[in-house]
């Protein structure tokens, strides 16, 4: 048994570009239902039409790599939109039934033979991520012994854990700000905020925004990656 094999393979998952996908998306998931008690079973859906917003703004619209950046950010908002307006003021559970629903759907029109020319079917799109390892600083890879990183993984992993490092410290401060401490108070009891005078739904509103852009953020990064 090679220990230095299976430690290698350890940091390299750990530390690697799919753990900070997941990590992104937790973020996102913990204001949804950590903080606000929202259900939501559809953070794929978020990052898949963020992910896609890239993919198809670049390749199929041939517009700037920033601006597909930017679109990517906005689907996920819209996403949020969608599904919480109608069901935000009903019971939670409706919000669970949409958000799963949402993605299923999403996922069979993403990989439709139908939209094969928009998003590339089962294969998908390529041809998008040059632009981001065109701002790469790194001249070369790292070994550390232990492990090894490629120039190219090297850059997502230093943009990938930034990312995550912003996105504990922002939540970290607005959870200990007064619209954090609402929204914390609407999962423990919603009534009592909304007999205080708040408004119950836009916040809930609010926390389903931010924490799909964190799932639109994990899709983004998995898409560079």
């Amino acid at each position: 048994m090679d220990f230095g094999n299976i430690i290698d393979a350890a940091l390299s998952q750990a530390l690697g570009p799919q753990a900070i996908v997941f990590a992104l998306a937790a973020i996102g998931l913990n204001i949804h239902f950590g903080y606000t008690g929202l259900l939501n079973f559809g953070q794929s859906g978020f990052m898949a039409i963020a992910g896609f917003g890239l993919a198809v703004t670049v390749v199929q619209f041939d517009a700037p790599f920033f601006l597909g950046v930017v679109v990517a950010l906005i689907m996920p908002v819209l996403l949020a939109l969608v599904l919480g307006v109608p069901t935000l003021r009903l019971r939670a559970d409706y919000l669970a039934i949409v958000t799963i629903a949402s993605s299923e759907i999403l996922r069979l029109i993403l990989g439709a033979v139908e939209f094969k020319d928009l998003f590339g079917g089962s294969n998908g799109l390529t041809g998008f991520v040059r632009p981001f390892q065109d701002l790469n600083p790194y001249s070369g890879p790292l070994d550390l012994g232990i492990v090894s990183w490629s120039r190219s993984d090297l850059w997502s992993l230093t943009v990938g854990w930034v990312l995550v490092a912003l996105g504990c410290l922002l939540v970290w401060a607005l959870m200990r700000s007064p619209w954090g401490r609402i929204l914390r108070s609407i999962r423990e009891d919603e009534d009592a905020v909304r007999s205080l005078g708040k408004n119950v739904f836009s916040y809930k509103l609010q926390a389903l925004i931010l924490g799909g852009v964190f799932g639109g953020l994990a899709g983004l990064f998995h898409v560079l990656k």
